[in-house]
C-alpha cells in the first residue's frame, strides 16, 4: 500500500502520486502553501502565531533579498527555466516594469540589473572549483512532503546528491553566517536543515554561501545530531506545538499575549 499524507484541511494524497505535483509551483506555493507546513511556515510560528496566520491570506512580502534569491537560484540550478522570465531596462518603479508585472505577474518580470547581480553570482559559484563539483551529479529542486510531530510539511531540496541536500544560500556577509549568533541562526535556516534531513531521509545538508558583495564562496556542512541540527529540531517542535495550541485549535488569537520578566 502507498504511503499516504494527510493535509491539514483533511485531505489524505497517496505520496507517490502527489510529489509530481509538487514540481509545478502553482500546486506547491497554492494548494499545499495553504495545506501543510514548511520551514517558512515554521519560522512565522515561532515569531507568533499571528504572523502565519496573516501570511495565509495576506502572501510574504516580495522584498528586494527574496527576488535576488530567487533569481540566483534559477541562474545555478535551473538556468532552462530564464526563458520563461521577462527582463526590463530600468527600475521596478518604471513604467515598463509597472505594465510588465501588471500583465504577466510581479514574481515572472525582473530588471536587467537585478538580472545581471544574479548572474555575476552565479558565475562565481560556477568558477569555483569546490562549488561547481558540489552541484555535479545532483538533482535540482527535488520535493518532498512528510509527517513531523503528526502535522504534514513541505519542503523543495535546492540540489540533492545521494544522501546529501544542498541549500544554496547568498548573504550580505560571509563572515558573519557561521556562529551562535549568525544569520544561519538568525535566519532559522537550522531549522530548515533539520526538517529537511528528517523529509528526504537523509544524512548530510550542506550550505553552499555566496557573499553578495564579494562573491566569496563559503560551504558549511552540517549532518545529523550536530549541535546545529538539534537546534534545529527543538525550533521544529517550538511551531508544531504552537499551530496545535492557537491554529488547530482555534485559539482566538486576539488574546494571544506575551508575558516575561525584565
Amino acid at each position: 500500500m502507498s504511503k499516504q499524507i494527510k493535509l491539514l484541511n483533511g485531505d489524505v494524497h497517496n505520496v507517490p502520486e502527489i510529489i509530481p505535483k509538487m514540481y509545478d509551483d502553482s500546486f506547491y506555493y497554492g494548494y499545499l502553501g495553504q495545506q501543510a507546513l514548511s520551514s517558512s511556515s515554521c519560522k512565522k510560528l515561532i515569531e507568533s502565531p499571528k504572523s502565519y496566520s496573516a501570511s495565509l491570506t495576506e502572501g510574504s512580502p516580495d522584498s528586494q533579498p527574496l527576488r535576488d534569491g530567487r533569481l540566483t537560484h534559477l541562474f545555478v540550478l535551473e538556468p532552462h527555466r530564464l526563458k520563461e522570465f521577462t527582463f526590463i531596462e530600468g527600475t521596478k518603479a518604471s513604467k515598463n516594469f509597472k505594465l510588465a508585472a501588471e500583465e504577466l505577474g510581479k514574481d515572472l518580470v525582473y530588471t536587467n540589473l537585478e538580472y545581471n547581480k544574479a548572474e555575476k553570482i552565479a558565475k562565481a559559484v560556477m568558477a569555483n572549483t569546490k562549488a561547481s563539483s558540489l552541484l555535479q551529479g545532483c538533482e535540482f529542486e527535488i520535493p518532498a512532503i512528510g509527517d513531523f510531530m503528526g502535522l504534514p510539511f513541505r519542503g523543495k531540496a535546492d540540489a540533492k546528491k545521494g544522501r546529501t541536500i544542498i541549500d544554496l544560500k547568498t548573504t550580505a556577509n560571509i563572515h558573519d553566517f557561521a556562529g551562535k549568533y549568525g544569520s544561519a541562526k538568525k535566519y532559522s535556516y537550522d531549522l530548515q536543515a533539520a526538517l529537511y534531513l528528517d523529509l528526504f531521509d537523509a544524512d548530510n545538508f550542506i550550505f553552499l554561501v555566496v557573499d553578495k558583495r564579494t562573491l566569496d564562496i563559503g560551504i558549511y556542512p552540517v549532518k545529523r545530531n550536530d549541535e546545529f541540527i538539534n537546534a534545529g529540531t527543538q525550533k521544529l517542535q517550538l511551531a508544531t506545538d504552537a499551530y496545535k495550541n492557537y491554529i488547530m485549535s482555534d485559539y482566538d488569537l486576539d488574546q494571544y499575549t506575551f508575558y516575561g520578566d525584565l
